[in-house]
């Protein structure tokens, strides 16, 4: 089968690098930056910008959707540049849903704060002095709030007792919910693609956004989607017949 493991059974197979801690807290202090700037104007403080929250909510929501979707259904492993560093660890968290718990806090969220620094630095190129400047820039920075910690959410989904605060946050449907994401780990894996909250799943799914989307870029590029699925699904039925052997003569 194509997702080997390359660490030992007990540790995780995506083990810490500097960049991934030099990337978190960059990101944090960027986040800390920008409200420091949005404090600075008057119209921060007004009422309506509290409804700039839940929209950056559902903004981050959909955006890890579309990156979570182009993960799971475009290249291998083996495509250059992208294959190793983006596709596989999507394809492989289907082999393997657990292993995230293994990894450390950097890890985890380190490459999604990369992925969200555009959103985050966004407000920075907005006259945050105008209303619709900040209102922008303000919902463009709650978007990359939510993408920077989407991983984060991601693994508590994957947690059977997370921390008391985290279910709080779980149970209020903030964030992605253990129940909402075990939707997406059924084969084909082509469900709830959406992981920072899960509001939009229900929508995209209504108007079958994705599947649409896999018609428009197929037609577009010739791309194939999941070039890996059946490979894998024979690969993975003669391992299961090898190993049902194998105990058998036992």
């Amino acid at each position: 089968m194509g997702l080997q493991r390359t660490q030992p059974q007990e540790k995780s197979e995506f083990q810490l690098r500097p960049s991934e801690v030099i990337f978190t807290l960059v990101g944090i202090a960027v986040v800390v930056w920008n409200f420091v700037r949005f404090a600075e104007q008057p119209e921060f403080f007004s009422w309506w910008v509290l409804l700039l929250i839940p929209l950056g909510w559902l903004g981050a929501d959909f955006v890890s959707g579309v990156v979570h979707w182009a993960g799971d259904t475009w290249g291998t492993e083996k495509t250059p540049i992208l294959g190793w560093r983006f596709v596989r660890p999507f394809r492989f968290h289907h082999a393997y849903p657990l292993d995230m718990l293994k990894t450390n806090f950097w890890t985890t969220n380190g490459d999604t704060v990369l992925a969200a620094m555009p959103m985050l630095l966004f407000p920075f190129f907005m006259p945050l002095d105008t209303t619709w400047g900040l209102a922008l820039g303000v919902t463009v920075c709650i978007m990359g709030i939510g993408g920077m910690w989407t991983s984060q959410f991601h693994l508590w989904s994957h947690m059977k007792t997370p921390p008391r605060l985290v279910r709080w946050a779980q149970n209020c449907r903030l964030i992605l919910t253990r129940a909402h994401h075990q939707k997406h780990h059924k084969v084909p894996f082509q469900a709830n693609y959406c992981i920072t909250n899960g509001w939009c799943n229900p929508i995209l799914t209504a108007i079958r956004f994705f599947p649409a989307m896999e018609f428009v870029v197929s037609n577009l590029t010739g791309l194939k989607p999941r070039p890996e699925t059946e490979n894998d699904r024979i690969a993975a039925e003669n391992e299961a017949r090898e190993n049902a052997a194998a105990a058998g003569a036992a």
